[in-house]
């Protein structure tokens, strides 16, 4: 019987350090957030992204990276790409309509925006390249745009210039300060 009594009272103690303990530890969770900043580590992770857009079942839009994170912010949502990624739109799949690469990506989510930096390669169908160090895509603008130093090259030569604008799929674009050569056909 004092064995029983015995247990009875360790078990008692327990009992009780337990509730003090946990009613000792009430923490709101702006204190939470304040010790432990998630806004700096990916909610997900994860490896070789495929990225996958339709519209009406239409494929309109690939992607691909080596890695993405996905991080949560009081300010933005948004989705790093520290190893560069490769976009591909079409009009009419398999058809590319124009394509972006960069060795650096960031989207936001609630704004839409994308960010590319270093080595930013962008093409459209007509075979015009446009090379810069960094580009901004605005998906509600249905623009893109660079206030970067940029090189163009069209079948019919180079042109460089700061400022670039240009829709979406880069058919259309302005260049401000441009500078280059254009080859004409002579008649």
């Amino acid at each position: 019987m004092i064995i029983f009594l015995a247990k009875i009272t360790k078990f008692t103690c327990v009992l009780i350090l337990g509730i003090v303990v946990l009613n000792s530890c009430s923490n709101d969770l702006e204190t939470v957030n304040a010790i432990v900043d998630l806004s700096e580590k990916p909610m997900i992770y994860a490896k070789d992204v495929e990225i996958l857009r339709t519209d009406s079942g239409k494929i309109v839009l690939k992607g691909f990276a080596k890695e993405s994170s996905y991080f949560l912010s009081a300010k933005d949502t948004f989705l790093e790409f520290k190893k560069g990624f490769e976009i591909k739109t079409y009009k009419d799949y398999p058809i590319v309509e124009s394509s972006i690469t960069a060795e650096y990506g960031k989207h936001w989510e609630s704004k839409r925006i994308w960010e590319a930096k270093s080595n930013v390669v962008t093409q459209n169908i007509r075979g015009e390249k446009l090379n810069t160090e960094q580009l901004y895509w605005d998906e509600n603008k249905h623009q893109i745009y660079s206030n970067s130093y940029c090189i163009i090259t069209t079948p019919d030569g180079v042109i460089t210039g700061d400022r670039f604008v240009a829709d979406e799929t880069f058919n259309k674009w302005s260049l401000k300060k441009a500078k280059g050569t254009i080859n004409v056909k002579d008649e």
